[in-house]
């Protein structure tokens, strides 16, 4: 039985639970969580002023004293989560001045724009590692590029003047140097769509033109030469095999005087890293200065060696019984090789596929590299466009597995960019390409 104190007590309690289940009756209702039940007008606007309103909501407390504690404990703990759990959502989500939300991953060739928009940080092993699906930095590159169309040099011990097309990179910096040596008959202005592409990836290109030039020879005064005539003389006259390594070494030798005639060239070359590429009898050119042996009237197996040359890219290589060339000739091309043919490169009694694979299998192992193009032709190469509308698309395809190639072997060997050996490496190419190339490697 109940004594007078306990039963105030007792009623002290029952008053303040009633206020609390008011209380939390009437912040549920506001918040939407339950619906109060059917008012009349005399109670509109009140939620649940008296403790016997709440029997007939749609929720209630229970009537012992410890489950009305924990179910209140319990209620309180979800609103808290709940609130901080927005205030947290809303903190990470929101935009802010200093930078963006979330995004797609850029593509390629926006990562590209991007990378030449903003500078960059050191961030060591931030960058995600390429896949190259299209193909090897098929789009124009981060560096913006200039031309000098014709910058002539004299050479003093031959007694006569060496014309050069140049494209270089606007950028500050140092930059590797490819020398590019034309085809039989042909002239500094060939192959752009090659050469510019590789300025646009950090490279300063050099085209010279040679003594066999169509074009050089009638600046020359030869009004009458044709392109034909300029390419039976390049096959027979072992003057003008002579001429083409000599030309290159004089190229190279004239590097600083390049940078202080040409202002825009100045502290852009590093000597350090030079290659040297060649279309068919620039391929020679390219193979000689590689340390290939040319047999020469009275002079067999002549060198013409040159040591800062780092790399050759040959496209329709030149092979044995060409050029003063035999299968012996090659036995001495220690740097990084890559050669360039296809299924349709044969050109001259002495020329089919297997023929331009000949300098590829006959030099030393290590670093030597070929790549086989289904279709591609003589021409294919030099960016030269198909006649017919109908082959215009194979010959872009053509073209853009050259450049993946070429360029991802002088990222690999003149800038030892270990992702474009491992692309050479990968056979992504062949991927790509859907089979119409195959990318040797020994």
């Amino acid at each position: 039985m109940l004594t007078g104190l306990d039963a105030d007590r007792a009623a002290a309690d029952g008053r303040k639970n009633a206020s609390l289940r008011n209380r939390l009756h009437n912040f549920l209702i506001r918040e939407g969580f339950m619906h109060p039940s059917v008012e009349s007008p005399a109670t509109a606007g009140n939620y649940m002023p008296l403790a016997s309103h709440a029997r007939k909501a749609t929720f209630s407390l229970p009537r012992d004293y410890l489950r009305r504690r924990r179910l209140t404990r319990q209620v309180t703990n979800v609103a808290v989560i709940f609130i901080l759990s927005m205030s947290a959502a809303y903190v990470i989500t929101r935009p802010t001045s200093g930078g963006t939300a979330f995004s797609i991953p850029l593509g390629q060739d926006a990562q590209l724009a991007a990378a030449a928009a903003v500078p960059a940080r050191a961030m060591p092993n931030a960058a995600p590692v390429p896949t190259y699906s299209d193909g090897y930095h098929l789009q124009p590159g981060p560096f913006p590029v200039k031309e000098i169309a014709d910058v002539a040099v004299h050479d003093d011990k031959r007694n006569k003047d060496i014309h050069m097309r140049v494209f270089y990179p606007t950028d500050l910096g140092r930059f590797p140097v490819i020398i590019f040596s034309h085809g039989a008959g042909g002239s500094q202005n060939c192959c752009e769509v090659l050469t510019k592409h590789w300025a646009s990836y950090g490279y300063i290109i050099i085209q010279p033109t040679h003594d066999d030039s169509a074009l050089g020879r009638r600046n020359s005064g030869e009004e009458n030469m044709r392109p034909l005539q300029a390419i039976r003389d390049a096959l027979r006259r072992p003057a003008l095999w002579e001429n083409r390594p000599r030309d290159i070494t004089f190229v190279v030798d004239s590097l600083p005087e390049l940078e202080k005639r040409v202002p825009a060239l100045a502290e852009k070359i590093d000597a350090n890293r030079i290659g040297v590429a060649g279309h068919s009898m620039g391929s020679f050119a390219a193979e000689a200065v590689a340390g290939a042996t040319v047999d020469l009237p009275s002079r067999p197996a002549t060198s013409f060696l040159d040591h800062r040359v780092k790399a050759v890219l040959c496209l329709s290589p030149e092979a044995s019984g060409q050029f003063g060339l035999s299968d012996e000739s090659f036995a001495k091309i220690s740097v990084p090789y890559l050669g360039v043919t296809g299924s349709k490169d044969s050109l001259g009694p002495l020329a089919s596929p297997d023929w331009h694979k000949l300098p590829f299998r006959l030099s030393p192992v290590g670093d030597k590299y070929h790549l086989f193009i289904d279709g591609a032709n003589h021409m294919s190469f030099t960016g030269t466009r198909a006649l017919a509308a109908t082959e215009v698309p194979q010959a872009d395809a053509i073209l853009g597995y050259t450049n993946s190639a070429a360029l991802a072997f002088w990222d690999a060997y003149l800038k030892t960019d270990a992702r474009a050996k491992e692309y050479l490496h990968s056979g992504a190419l062949p991927a790509s390409s859907h089979g119409s190339t195959q990318l040797s490697r020994r």
